[in-house]
């Protein structure tokens, strides 16, 4: 199902209404689509127009009809998708980059001292240790695997087989690599962002060909 198919069989929910918790949409709300990721990831989307985003235990909830257009920020650089690229691509695509980014704004906002959650709509969490991980699979499954890779440091090489590939926990990562499971974390991030930022900009340029 298409990310437009999705909008069609969804409700638009009321403007200024309340913004239903996690808890209270997974217990009583109808879920239309879901998809799991990797780990414990995934995201769901309900009849009443909204996604639930889930990782590692924390958790973000938004409108499904508001994620349009997407412009992602990287070391300076913009990369502009517009909604008609998302249209067509598979439902959870667009919606599991707005539950990332919902996730990382709520820890930026954590890191700098404040409680408010972004857009106060995810539930109470403890900081999130790994962001932007759950794109893998997505990227795995349109690009070579071995193509993916080479944009990635040897480190991040390393650190990327082991956790995804191979399946191993961080703990057992951090025990092959030498380092601590904090600094497996880290890497894993800066591996993740640079494969998305590989992605999008791909995608950009199939976009731009194609127009």
């Amino acid at each position: 199902m298409t990310l437009q198919e999705l909008k069609q069989i969804t409700e638009i929910p009321e403007e200024g209404r309340k913004i239903p918790t996690a808890k209270n949409l997974r217990e009583t709300g109808r879920a239309v689509a879901e998809k799991q990721l990797i780990n414990d990831i995934w995201i769901a989307a309900y009849q009443n127009g909204y996604a639930l985003y889930h990782a590692y235990g924390h958790y973000t909830v938004f409108p499904i009809h508001t994620c349009g257009d997407y412009l992602y920020v990287s070391g300076g650089v913009s990369s502009y998708l517009s909604e008609h690229f998302f249209a067509k691509e598979s439902w959870h695509i667009r919606l599991v980059l707005e539950g990332e980014d919902r996730l990382e704004r709520n820890q930026r906002t954590k890191e700098q001292g404040r409680t408010i959650s972004y857009s106060a709509i995810s539930e109470e969490w403890e900081a999130l240790e790994d962001t932007h991980v759950d794109l893998l699979e997505d990227l795995t499954e349109r690009e070579n695997m071995n193509e993916l890779l080479d944009c990635l440091t040897e480190r991040q090489k390393m650190a990327a087989s082991l956790c995804f590939f191979q399946q191993k926990s961080r703990k057992e990562a951090a025990k092959e690599l030498g380092i601590t499971n904090s600094a497996v974390s880290t890497i894993l991030s800066q591996a993740v962002r640079r494969l998305r930022k590989k992605y999008l900009s791909k995608y950009q340029t199939e976009k731009a060909v194609a127009i």
